[in-house]
């Protein structure tokens, strides 16, 4: 396997808009709105302490950091929550690839 050497001045490329965006999954409880909010610097998603889902359809929040750049941080229902059922929380996830235009640029499970 040949080894790839990156020149140091190389730089990622940058979506046209100079948009990213981030989508939250995981299971119900597991903090992906209060994951969000850290990332965002500010409370943005209703987040709860406890076992049972607070978030219900998905939702997209922004913030500029410092540099310019801006983040969306797109929250979903938990996965495998039993209020809800699986073809809800399915078309959810769809309406959440909805929500990113420029395209989804990282996961957090």
């Amino acid at each position: 396997m040949a080894e790839r050497v990156i020149d140091g001045d190389w730089k990622p490329t940058s979506p046209s808009n100079g948009e990213r965006t981030v989508a939250l999954l995981g299971r119900t409880g597991n903090g992906k709105s209060a994951t969000g909010n850290s990332i965002l610097g500010r409370k943005a998603f209703k987040a709860s302490a406890g076992s049972s889902g607070v978030t219900k359809t998905c939702e997209m929040k922004t913030t500029v950091l410092k540099d310019g750049q801006v983040v969306n941080v797109i929250d979903t229902p938990g996965l495998f929550d039993a209020s809800a059922g699986s073809e809800f929380v399915g078309k959810e996830i769809v309406k959440c690839i909805g929500l990113a235009k420029g395209g989804i640029h990282a996961v957090l499970v």
